[in-house]
């Protein structure tokens, strides 16, 4: 007779999350990108990455030419990726601030982690205090309780699934590129 069990898997419907990582090259001439959608309980479910090199001509300032390679890489990224994450985010001090003002308007719920070195000088009205040290920010507001994006978010600060993904992903840009 077999050991009766309920599979909790199955009891949950578990979200998925895609982290945004940007990471400048040690040379300073590209800037590499990974999309990493991964479950609420911290299973990969799709990794996809890329590099662009940074414009190097004396006519872009320095945070203009990070801008266009974000906006770039994100486009690329978002364009190759399989599935459609229930909620994003991102590294707060790796995206310039207008990307998603004034480049692109992503479709899914966005969330920015800021950190304490993200620089931000005030806490925004759309902020939410994680931690002592952590906020998350809402670029175009906070998802209402009940949708499935504050169900994906409440799981992953459950899970301590908030910011620990982000090294994942800087791993694999890592294994990607350098090996």
């Amino acid at each position: 007779m077999p050991v009766p069990f309920i599979d909790l898997a199955d009891e949950e419907r578990s979200g998925a999350a895609g982290y945004l990582r940007f990471v400048e090259e040690p040379d300073g001439r590209g800037v590499r990108g990974a999309l990493f959608i991964m479950s609420t309980r911290g299973e990969p479910l799709e990794f996809t990455f890329s590099r662009i090199d940074l414009p190097s001509s004396v006519l872009w300032n320095a945070s203009q030419a990070r801008r266009h390679a974000v906006s770039s890489l994100m486009k690329a990224l978002f364009g190759a990726a399989n599935r459609v994450p229930d909620l994003l985010l991102a590294l707060a001090e790796e995206i310039p601030d207008r990307v998603f003002y004034e480049d692109l308007e992503v479709q899914v719920p966005l969330c920015m982690v800021a950190t304490e070195l993200s620089g931000l000088s005030e806490r925004p009205a759309n902020a939410l205090r994680l931690s002592d040290s952590n906020s998350l920010v809402w670029p175009h507001g906070h998802p209402a309780p009940g949708e499935l994006a504050a169900k994906t978010i409440q799981l992953l600060d459950d899970r301590r699934l908030i910011l620990e993904p982000f090294e994942r992903v800087s791993l694999g840009l890592q294994e990607a590129f350098d090996s």
